[in-house]
């Protein structure tokens, strides 16, 4: 159908060039659990990685993917477990590869309360 996602072009920019997307996470409950669900595509040859980091948690990604086996719309799920200190934002970045086609793309993202149901 017609509608938009966020894209990171292949053919724009410089290898390791970045783009970040923060997503601000407001109300949530100590204590519990929440599911981040998001459609995500990498599409072409050496195009790059997505990664996914938790606020509390800046310095490793908490999820990470840099390849694609075709140009297809995949689904990735995150578990968030919220202590006394909680999540206060999700940042997507994509990292430029070295490939000239292709892109990284990021669409449908989704927070519900509780564990990711099962596939």
């Amino acid at each position: 159908g017609d509608g938009y996602y966020m894209a990171v072009p292949a053919f724009v920019g410089h290898k390791k060039d970045m783009g970040r997307l923060k997503l601000l996470l407001t109300d949530l409950k100590p204590k519990s659990s929440y599911c981040l669900i998001f459609s995500y595509r990498l599409a072409g040859e050496k195009v790059g990685k997505l990664r996914v980091f938790l606020a509390n948690k800046r310095t490793a990604p908490v999820w990470e993917q840099n390849t694609g086996k075709d140009e297809r719309w995949r689904t990735g799920k995150i578990e968030i477990f919220q202590g006394a200190e909680t999540t206060n934002n999700v940042t997507f970045e994509s990292e430029r590869g070295k490939g000239k086609t292709g892109e990284i793309g990021v669409d449908n993202v989704i927070l519900i309360s509780g564990l990711c149901p099962e596939d």
